[in-house]
């Protein structure tokens, strides 16, 4: 049943890295987006490999034969989106909404990929852990979104500083929130 999530995930995870892309990137960002996320899968899905031959105990021949599937559909997600947007898909509306909705698919990524590559991680466990990944990455992440804001494109650093105190709070809150719940069950 890990096969499916970890496809799931590295969709996911690719889908995440094109909108980062296309909300950062002024110049093809689909090709930024699978430049980015290919090296970065494939490193995710042989570090799988990895723990599978090292501690789980399997072959490395029988690990081979899902490292392909693992690494493959993921990266063939992320070139099809490339090929179908190769200069970013068209995001109508406010970039303010499609942060929060980058921030959450990165958190679930992250979640999805710690309860995977965490060896028996309680799903308690893994979302500790995503919650501590996903946060400081965010943050630097919006701490970019407002400096581009700034000497990019030209507002103030008060607006931006809203902006990005709503971009951090709502995302980060939603892992927050969610790994509290699942320690209380």
């Amino acid at each position: 049943m890990r096969l499916p999530r970890f496809i799931l995930a590295g969709i996911l995870l690719a889908g995440t890295v094109l909108l980062l892309t296309e909300l950062f990137a002024h110049e093809a960002p689909g090709a930024v987006a699978f430049g980015v996320f290919v090296p970065l899968w494939l490193a995710v899905s042989v570090i799988n490999a990895g723990i599978g031959v090292f501690s789980a105990g399997y072959k490395p021949s029988e690990e081979a034969g899902f490292l392909l599937p693992v690494f493959g559909v993921p990266a063939l997600a992320a070139g099809l989106a490339w090929w179908a947007w190769p200069d970013g898909p068209p995001l109508g509306g406010v970039r303010f909404f499609w942060f929060l909705i980058v921030g959450i698919a990165l958190w679930a990524s992250i979640a999805l990929l710690a309860e995977l590559l965490i060896p028996q991680a309680t799903r308690e466990t893994a979302l500790r852990t995503a919650t501590f990944v996903f946060v400081p990455v965010w943050v630097a992440l919006q701490v970019v979104n407002l400096l581009i804001g700034v000497l990019v494109e030209g507002y103030s650093v008060a607006e931006e500083l809203v902006v990005l105190l709503v971009n951090v709070a709502v995302p980060a809150g939603i892992a927050l929130v969610t790994s509290r719940l699942v320690q209380r069950r």
